[in-house]
């Protein structure tokens, strides 16, 4: 117990929470920024299983505010959640790291997280936060939101069974170009490790304590640009349609869209058509690709590069990101033309 001796003689943890952290298991969604700054600290911390999923690979854009990533990661574009996990099992070997290269959506949702006790929100977009909610309200485990742009950081405790919940107050996702994004207000990394701090400090004190009723309904929100910070108290919607009503509607995939614009890079992800998930072969694209451009392979997805101005990864389950489009439409086309649907 020497390892956690410090945080142990913290007397809201004590040696009762700290056993109930090594007990714990933590489901991870996105592995940026505030996922692997989160991650971190509840891998130190003794938190005994830590499920990381993450669509995307590294790329030199992260290494100025992500933990775990080396300038190895992005040269070899490995994948995010691989490439964090090596690194949290060589922190901590006492945690048992699972990573998972996925695109979090609705297929998927309920078997990553019905076994965890708690989400942490590392994603970058409305959608998947959206749906993060509908599971959390679905399978009554609390999530911890995060979220920084520009020189700001938002963090708040959602405890998966009583308002307000996120829908509470974001009731529709909002028209395409009215809110700041980190392509068009940037980010700095002080921001993004705030966020994730207090995010992995709800984390410890749910885990530790499980009350999880003391910090509904608070939302912290930190510029430590300008050394401000301050709550703001939010109440539930008795119209809501997830905690007052339980609709579950991006759980059916009433958001789901097939190409998404990645948020930070100029990059497009595609998903495979419906009924065609899984199972994709990927030596017998990579031969067929290799008559129209350069095909790299390596275990779990390949990389093609047809010298036409993008650069397309392959994974296994059939999800591709196209590098170097911002054009979703294109990106679905390309999709088609080069692996078929």
């Amino acid at each position: 117990m020497d390892r956690y001796s410090r945080q142990t003689l913290f007397a809201p943890i004590g040696p009762r929470g700290q056993e109930r952290l090594r007990e714990s298991r933590v489901l991870v969604v996105g592995c940026g920024a505030l996922g692997t700054h989160s991650s971190e600290l509840l891998g130190r911390a003794g938190v005994g299983h830590l499920r990381l999923v993450d669509r995307d690979i590294v790329e030199w854009s992260n290494l100025h505010r992500q933990a775990g990533f080396e300038e190895t990661h992005a040269r070899d574009g490995t994948p995010k959640s691989e490439a964090l996990g090596s690194w949290l099992g060589r922190v901590n070997s006492e945690v048992s790291v699972e990573a998972r290269v996925n695109d979090f959506n609705f297929t998927n949702a309920i078997d990553l997280a019905e076994d965890c006790d708690l989400i942490i929100d590392g994603t970058d977009n409305l959608p998947t936060r959206f749906l993060l909610n509908d599971v959390s309200y679905r399978l009554r485990i609390p999530w911890i939101y995060a979220g920084a742009i520009g020189g700001t950081a938002h963090v708040q405790f959602f405890s998966g069974e009583q308002g307000p919940c996120l829908r509470c107050h974001q009731r529709d996702l909002p028209p395409p170009g009215t809110i700041a994004t980190c392509d068009t207000a940037g980010v700095i990394g002080p921001a993004a490790a705030m966020a994730a701090s207090w995010q992995a400090g709800l984390a410890l004190r749910f885990l530790a304590q499980r009350t999880p009723s003391s910090l509904q309904g608070r939302k912290a929100i930190f510029e430590p640009w300008d050394l401000a910070a301050r709550v703001v108290l939010a109440e539930a919607d008795p119209e809501c349609p997830v905690c007052s009503k339980g609709e579950f509607t991006t759980l059916e995939g009433a958001l789901l869209d097939r190409a998404t614009l990645l948020c930070g890079r100029r990059a497009v992800q595609v998903l495979p058509a419906a009924g065609k998930r899984g199972g994709m072969v990927l030596t017998e694209i990579a031969a067929r690709l290799e008559a129209v451009g350069a095909v790299e392979q390596r275990q779990g997805l390949l990389r093609f590069d047809a010298g036409e101005g993008f650069r397309l990864t392959l994974f296994g389950d059939g999800r591709a990101i196209f590098d170097g489009l911002t054009d979703p439409t294109r990106a679905r086309s390309l999709y088609t033309r080069f692996i078929g649907e």
